[in-house]
C-alpha cells in the first residue's frame, strides 16, 4: 500500500545568504537569490511569510539569521516550507546539517538543484541526505569525544576533571593547572554527616535537617537536600577515589575526607551499591545495551576467559537482575543478520561516493575556518607573552603581575594547542568513518563477520541507535538512514526483478517507532524481519 504523502501546506520562509560583507555590498547576490525564490514561490503557489537575509560565512556555526529562522520555524509550526537557492547557501558547516535534521516537519526546497528534502522525498534522496547528516554528526561527536578523552587522561593522572562535590572546591595550583582542594567551610560538616550516618541511628533526612541548623549551606547558599546527602554517602570521592567516564582512579590526588572503614560501614548499610569496573578486554557492545526494564546499562563480564555476557545491575530494584543475562553471541548473530540485508548496488555506491566528496569539502571549509581562528588567537597570546616579558625586564610591569598574567596566557595557549590537536584527531576519525562507510556499502555483512572487536563496535555504534534486552527479548533500533537504505534496496530490487530474488523483507506492516518498542524475539530471521518492518523515515 502506497504511503500517503504529507501535506506541508503553502506557507514558506526564504533564506538567502552571501558569504561575506563584501558580496553584500556588491548588491547582486542576495537580491538575486530572493528574486529567484519569490518566482519559485509564485509558480508553485507558496505564500512567503518571512524572508531571512544573511551576510556571514556559513563556515561558522551560529549565524544570526540562520538561528532566527530555526527559532521562527519552531514557534510557527504551520510554516512548513523553507526555500533556499542551493545547498551551500543553507548548510556548509557540520553543525547546520545536524541542526536542520531536527526539523522534520519542514520541507527544504533547494530550488536551483531541483530537489526537495522532506518526508515525501524518494528513498534515494533521503538516504544521501541521511549519509550527510550521519557523517556531520559523527565529526561533531568526535570533537566532543576528544574533549572527553582529554578529561579521561586527566583522570588517569589522578585529577578529577569535573566539578568538585560538596566539601571540595575546584582551584588553580598557581601554575595554570586545575586541581581539587578541600573546602574548609563545608568539609567539617561532610565529615560529621558520614560519622552520624555510620552509627545507623540517623537517616539522611535527620542529618539534612540537623546540619542545616548547625550552619551547613550549599555552594549557592541553600539548604543541602536529603537526596544530595544520599548521593554523598555513595560517593567514593570522599575516600580519595573517583570514577570518571568508566575509568576508576584508586589513588586520586585530592585529599580524602573520610577513612575507608567508615565509608565501607555505610556501603553495608546501603546494601552494597554496585560500583563501576574497568576492563582490559575490549567489549564491542560495552555501554551500548540497556535493560528494557530499568534502563540501566548492561555491564560486560568475561567468563572462563572466552565467554562474554552482559547483565544489568538492577539499579532501580525492579527485579531485572536475574533475567537480564545476555550472551554476546546472540547480539553478534542479530546484528550480522540485519547487515546481511544491506546489499548495495553500484549505482547506490556511486551516489555515496559523490555524497562523501561533498561532505568532505564541507568538512574542510569548517575545519579551515576553525583552525584559522585558533591559530589567530595563539599568535595574539604569543605576542602578549613576548611584549609582557620585555616590559617586565624594563621594569614597566610589576614582576608579580607579570608572573600571574604569564601563567594565565600560557595556560590558555596550551588549551588552544590542545584544541588544534583534537581537531586533527577528529579529522582522522572523519576519514576512518568515510572509509568504513565505503567498505560497509560494498559488503557490510562480511565486514562485520571478519572485523575485530573494535571494528564491530565502530560499526554497531554507527548503524544502531538503541539496543535493549530483557528476558530473551533483544530489541534493536537502527539510525533512520539505515531504514531508508532498506527502502532503497527494495526499490533497486524492483528495477532488476528479472535477477534471482533475494530473501524478501516485509515492509507492509509499519509502526511508528515513537509509539512502541521494537520487539524482535524469536529466531534471528524473524527478529530481523520484525526490526526492519518497524522502521521510521528520516
Amino acid at each position: 500500500m502506497t504511503k500517503k504523502k504529507q501535506d506541508y501546506g503553502n506557507k514558506a520562509v526564504i533564506y538567502a545568504r552571501v558569504s561575506s560583507k563584501e558580496q553584500e555590498k556588491g548588491g547582486y547576490s542576495i537580491p538575486a537569490q530572493v528574486q529567484l525564490l519569490e518566482q519559485y514561490a509564485i509558480k508553485n503557489g507558496y505564500q512567503i511569510v518571512k524572508i531571512f537575509k544573511e551576510a556571514e560565512t556559513a563556515k561558522k556555526a551560529g549565524r544570526t539569521q540562520f538561528n532566527d529562522m530555526l527559532k521562527f520555524l519552531k514557534n510557527n509550526m504551520d510554516v512548513q516550507n523553507l526555500l533556499v537557492e542551493k545547498t551551500d547557501r543553507l548548510q556548509r558547516n557540520f553543525r547546520d546539517y545536524v541542526a536542520l535534521d531536527d526539523y522534520k516537519h519542514v520541507a527544504i526546497h533547494f530550488v536551483k538543484e531541483n530537489e526537495i528534502i522532506s518526508e515525501n522525498a524518494s528513498s534515494h534522496q533521503k538516504f544521501i541526505h541521511g549519509i550527510k547528516v550521519l557523517m556531520a554528526k559523527q565529526y561533531i561527536d568526535n570533537l566532543s569525544e576528544e574533549v572527553r578523552k582529554g578529561q579521561t587522561e586527566k583522570a588517569k593522572e589522578g585529577i578529577y576533571p569535573s566539578t568538585a562535590p560538596l566539601g571540595y572546591l575546584n582551584a588553580d595550583d598557581g601554575h595554570g593547572k586545575r586541581i581539587i582542594v578541600i573546602d574548609k567551610e563545608r568539609a567539617t560538616y561532610i565529615k560529621r554527616a558520614f560519622e552520624l550516618y555510620a552509627t545507623g541511628t540517623y537517616s539522611a533526612l535527620n542529618i539534612c535537617n540537623l546540619l542545616y541548623k548547625e550552619g551547613l549551606r550549599s555552594k549557592k547558599g541553600c539548604k543541602v537536600s536529603k537526596t544530595t546527602f544520599e548521593r554523598i554517602f555513595k560517593n567514593d570521592f570522599y575516600i580519595g577515589k573517583f570514577t570518571y567516564s568508566g575509568y576508576t582512579c584508586e589513588h586520586a590526588q585530592h585529599e580524602a575526607l573520610i577513612d575507608e572503614h567508615t565509608f565501607n560501614l555505610i556501603q553495608e548499610r546501603l546494601s552494597g551499591v554496585s560500583r563501576a569496573k574497568t576492563h582490559d578486554v575490549i567489549f564491542p557492545y560495552q555501554g551500548l545495551i540497556r535493560c528494557a526494564v530499568c534502563g540501566g546499562i548492561l555491564s560486560p563480564e568475561l567468563k572462563k576467559k572466552k565467554y562474554v555476557y552482559y547483565r544489568c545491575n538492577d539499579y532501580h530494584k525492579k527485579g531485572c537482575k536475574k533475567l537480564s543475562y545476555l550472551n554476546q553471541d546472540k547480539v553478534d548473530n542479530a546484528i550480522a543478520e540485519i547487515l546481511k540485508s544491506f546489499r548495495i548496488t553500484k549505482s547506490i555506491l556511486d551516489d555515496v561516493l559523490s555524497c562523501i566528496k561533498e561532505i568532505h569539502r564541507a568538512k574542510n571549509d569548517y575545519q579551515e575556518h576553525a583552525n584559522s581562528e585558533i591559530i589567530k588567537r595563539i599568535n595574539t597570546l604569543q605576542s602578549r607573552i613576548e611584549k609582557s616579558y620585555e616590559e617586565k625586564c624594563d621594569g614597566i610591569v610589576d614582576e608579580d603581575l607579570w608572573l600571574k598574567t604569564n601563567k594565565k596566557w600560557h595556560a590558555e595557549k596550551t588549551e588552544l594547542i590542545n584544541q588544534l590537536q583534537r581537531m586533527n584527531r577528529a579529522d582522522e576519525e572523519f576519514y576512518a568513518l568515510a572509509e568504513m562507510l565505503l567498505k560497509f556499502c560494498k559488503n557490510a555483512h562480511e565486514m562485520y563477520l571478519k572485523g575485530t572487536e573494535e571494528e564491530k563496535r565502530f560499526i554497531t555504534s554507527t548503524v544502531i541507535s538503541n539496543i535493549t534486552y530483557y528476558d530473551k527479548n533483544l530489541n534493536i533500533e537502527l539510525f533512520p538512514v539505515f531504514y531508508i537504505l532498506s527502502d532503497l534496496i527494495k526499490e533497486e530490487d524492483k528495477k532488476f526483478a528479472t535477477l534471482e530474488p533475494v530473501e524478501s523483507i516485509d515492509f507492509a506492516n509499519k509502526k511508528d517507532p515513537k509509539k512502541g518498542q521494537f520487539v524482535n524475539g524469536g529466531t534471528d530471521e524473524a527478529r530481523t524481519r520484525d526490526l526492519l518492518r518497524d522502521r521510521q523515515t528520516l
